[in-house]
């Protein structure tokens, strides 16, 4: 009995399967099929930047608004933007008027004004978020809106309580553009990383404040006290990812709450 050679006509005619049968073709409907459950959901792509989109979408919904009660089209009208809780330093009478001091982080007074602001927030909000957490991102970007806010109540009222209305989220903005340059000197690790992220929001940073020092009625101590409040947020909180002491952090959040209550007497709010 000898055995015979498989010759190669032979094992082309080989079964693809056990059943004897060859697998049906993949279509094309089947392949973007297979395609779409491989790609990460929206919510999965953006998984880092959360509170960021949130902030955004309320900003978006906010001038929404905006455009339907001032019924100007793309630019807001003043007496909308007073109405919806921009800062004007003389509505602000007693303790009722405190949302005046949050409101105007999410108004804006044009498209462009807006445009400009989120732009800035998406571009440094995931790496705010993912380093100090989302609780504390969502705490800084609400602190140096403030202190923006109460530094431009205090010019104004220095002023004689003058007639500027200010609003934008650029007070938060600059108090976020602050936090990204401290995150070299204060972070534990990796500072030779973000310190070369911070070089490259130069440019980001640097229309920012082109646009504030040439569009008229921006409130150019409203950016300055968010920038302030943004350094002053990274001092007192309480990320694992920073490194300053905890007797530090205490005694800055007591000097910013003293602070804002001694701005908020003196200016008959109390």
């Amino acid at each position: 009995m000898t055995d015979d050679p498989i010759t190669s006509s032979d094992a082309q005619q080989a079964p693809a399967s056990s059943s004897g049968t060859r697998p049906a073709p993949i279509t094309d409907e089947q392949l973007r099929e297979m395609m779409r459950d491989e790609e990460p959901s929206f919510f999965e792509r953006n998984s880092g930047r959360v509170v960021t989109l949130a902030l955004i979408a309320v900003n978006v919904v906010c001038f929404v608004a905006e455009v339907l009660i001032s019924g100007t089209g793309q630019d807001i009208s003043i007496l909308t933007l007073v109405q919806m809780g921009a800062m004007y330093a003389p509505m602000v009478q007693g303790p009722a008027d405190l949302y005046r001091f949050v409101a105007p982080m999410f108004l804006h007074m044009d498209l462009m004004h807006l445009l400009f602001n989120m732009v800035a927030l998406y571009s440094v909000g995931e790496l705010l978020e993912r380093v100090l957490g989302r609780g504390n991102f969502l705490l800084l970007y609400f602190v140096a809106g403030i202190t923006g806010n109460v530094v431009s109540y205090a010019v104004d009222m220095a002023q004689g309580g003058g007639l500027s209305v200010s609003a934008g989220a650029s007070t938060s903005v600059f108090g976020l553009f602050v936090a990204v340059a401290l995150l070299c000197v204060l972070v534990r690790g990796n500072r030779a990383v973000f310190r070369d992220f911070s070089k490259s929001m130069l440019s980001i940073i640097a229309v920012n404040v082109i646009y504030t020092l040439l569009v008229p009625n921006i409130s150019i101590s409203g950016h300055l006290g968010g920038a302030i409040g943004g350094a002053i947020v990274m001092l007192l909180l309480p990320a694992a990812s920073l490194r300053t002491p905890r007797p530090v952090r205490i005694v800055v959040a007591v000097l910013w709450v003293v602070a804002v209550a001694a701005v908020l007497v003196w200016g008959g709010v109390f």
